[in-house]
C-alpha cells in the first residue's frame, strides 16, 4: 500500500508539471506552424517572386477560355498570386533551415549522451554520423533553394451567379467545386500529385504523393508512398497546380479580394509541403535515435536471452533517461500520445477529409485515434519500459545504477525481464508485481492526463 500512496502522489506532481509545460507543436508544416494564414501583416510584407517568372494563366471556368472580363477581384488575386508563392517559398526555406539546424544541434548532442549511457550498460560503439542526419530532408532543401516545388499553372474563376449542377454538368474544370448543402454555399478543391524518379540500379522508379484540400473549410488529405534516401534534387518534379476562385458581382469588392488572398496564404502554407514526405511534422525527427540505438544492440551479442523482449525495452528506456534530462516528461508522454492518437497520417489541414466529391472518388484514409483508453502490460516492451521509467523518476540513479551493475555483470545467459523485476523489488521494497501494477495504471492515467490537457479536441 506504501507503494500504491507515493505513486498516486507522484501522478498528482507529473499533472501539476503537465499543466505548466508548453503542448509540442502539431502543425504539419513550418508555414502552417508559424501561422501564417492567421498574420494579415503577411500579405503586405511580400514581394515578386521572381522564380516563377511568367504570369499565371487566368482560365473562364465554364467556357474553359482566357477569362477576359473586366473584374477587380480577379485582377487583384491574379497579380498578388505569385508575390504570396514567393513569399511562402522564402519562409518556408528559412524555417525549415532554422528547424533541421536545431534539430541537429540537439540530436548530436541527445546522441552523444545516449552513446556514452549505452556504453556504461556494455553496448559500446553506438554513435549516428553527421552525414547521415536528415539526407532526405537536405535533398528537399536543396531542390527548393534551386527551384519551386509549385507552378500554379492556371487560375480557374467562377462567377457565383453563373453556377449550378446543371451548367456544371460535363465540365472537366468543375469537378473541384460543389454545393455543399451543410453549408449551403459553394465550396472550392484542390488536388496535386507530386511525382518523384528515383534511380534504381537498372531503372527509375516512381513514387508518389497525393494531396487534397477544401480551399474553403482548410480539410483534406495526404497519402504517400515511402521516399527512400537515395533521392537528389532532380528527382523531384514540378506539380503544377489549377487553382479555383469563385467570384460575385453582388458582394464588396475589397472584401473578397482580402478573403480570397487570406484563403490562398493559409491553403498553401498546408499543401506547399514537401518535406512531408519524411514524415509529418509532429513525428519528423522524433524515435529516430532510439530506433537507431535499437538496431545497433540487435546487431551485437548481448547476455540476456529474452532478446525480442529486451532489446527494444533496454533501449527505450535509456532513451527516456536522456530525453528526461534534455527535454522532460513532457516529451516522452507527449510522443506516445501524437503517434498513438494524433499523428494523422492522412490528415492535411485541420480535418481529415478524403474529399470524395464524385462517383469514382474513393479515397481510403485512416483517421487518427479518439477517445481511446491506454493499456500498458509489461509483456511487451512499451510497457515495460514505462514501468522502469516509473521507477527511475521515483527512484532516480539508484534504479539506473543497480540495473547497470546487474547487466553488465552477468557471465552467462540470462532472462533478462527477470533482472529487471529484481532491481525494481529490490529498489522499491516490495514485490516487483505489485510495484508494477501501480506503476502501469500511474503512467497510464499520466499519459490520458496529458493527451486531454494538451489535445482536448480528442475528447
Amino acid at each position: 500500500m506504501p507503494t500504491l500512496f507515493i505513486l498516486s502522489r507522484w501522478i498528482i506532481a507529473a499533472a501539476v508539471v503537465a499543466a505548466i509545460l508548453p503542448c509540442w507543436v502539431r502543425a504539419q508544416s513550418a508555414l502552417s506552424e508559424a501561422g501564417v494564414g492567421n498574420d494579415s501583416g503577411f500579405l503586405i510584407e511580400l514581394e515578386a517572386y521572381a522564380k516563377y517568372g511568367g504570369d499565371i494563366d487566368v482560365i473562364d471556368g465554364m467556357t474553359g477560355r482566357e477569362y477576359h472580363r473586366a473584374n477587380e477581384v480577379v485582377k487583384t488575386v491574379n497579380t498578388n498570386f505569385p508575390k504570396i508563392m514567393g513569399g511562402l517559398h522564402t519562409m518556408l526555406l528559412v524555417l525549415e533551415l532554422k528547424h533541421m539546424e536545431h534539430q541537429m544541434t540537439i540530436g548530436i548532442e541527445h546522441t552523444k549522451r545516449l552513446g556514452e549511457l549505452a556504453t556504461t550498460f556494455g553496448i559500446k560503439h553506438f554513435k549516428v554520423e553527421d552525414e547521415s542526419w536528415f539526407l532526405k530532408e537536405r535533398r528537399i532543401l536543396a531542390r527548393l533553394r534551386e527551384k519551386p516545388f509549385f507552378q500554379i499553372k492556371e487560375l480557374v474563376v467562377w462567377h457565383e451567379e453563373e453556377l449550378s449542377e446543371i451548367a456544371l454538368r460535363r465540365n472537366e474544370r468543375g469537378k473541384n467545386i460543389r454545393f455543399s448543402p451543410d453549408t449551403l454555399s459553394w465550396e472550392r478543391r484542390v488536388l496535386t500529385e507530386w511525382e518523384v524518379n528515383v534511380r534504381t540500379r537498372n531503372r527509375f522508379r516512381r513514387i508518389n504523393k497525393w494531396q487534397g484540400l477544401n480551399l474553403d473549410t482548410n480539410h483534406g488529405f495526404h497519402i504517400s508512398d515511402g521516399l527512400p534516401t537515395n533521392i537528389s534534387p532532380s528527382s523531384f518534379k514540378e506539380v503544377k497546380v489549377s487553382y479555383p476562385i469563385i467570384v460575385s458581382s453582388e458582394r464588396d469588392t475589397q472584401e473578397q479580394i482580402d478573403r480570397l488572398q487570406q484563403l490562398i496564404v493559409k491553403n498553401l502554407s498546408y499543401l506547399y509541403d514537401p518535406f512531408s514526405w519524411g514524415a509529418k511534422r509532429a513525428t519528423r525527427f522524433r524515435g529516430r535515435i532510439p530506433g537507431t540505438l535499437l538496431r545497433h544492440l540487435q546487431d551485437r551479442s548481448y547476455r540476456v536471452k529474452d532478446r525480442e523482449w529486451f532489446d527494444p525495452t533496454i533501449c527505450h528506456f535509456l532513451n527516456d533517461v536522456v530525453a528526461l534530462q534534455m527535454y522532460g516528461l513532457k516529451e516522452i508522454y507527449d510522443f506516445y500520445v501524437v503517434q498513438r492518437f494524433e499523428s494523422g497520417r492522412n490528415l492535411l489541414g485541420e480535418e481529415m477529409d478524403p474529399l470524395n466529391w464524385h462517383p469514382g472518388e474513393e479515397r481510403e484514409t485512416r483517421q487518427a485515434k479518439k477517445n481511446t483508453k491506454v493499456w500498458l502490460n509489461f509483456n511487451n516492451p512499451t510497457g515495460a519500459r514505462f514501468a522502469m521509467l516509473d521507477a527511475y523518476l521515483r527512484y532516480g540513479d539508484e534504479f539506473l545504477e543497480i540495473l547497470r551493475i546487474q547487466l553488465t555483470g552477468l557471465t552467462e545467459k540470462a532472462v533478462g525481464r527477470e533482472i529487471v523485476e529484481q532491481v525494481i523489488s529490490s529498489v522499491s521494497g516490495v514485490p516487483a508485481e505489485t510495484y508494477i501494477k501501480a506503476a502501469l495504471k500511474a503512467q497510464a492515467d499520466g499519459i490520458v492526463q496529458y493527451h486531454k490537457k494538451h489535445y482536448p479536441e480528442s475528447y
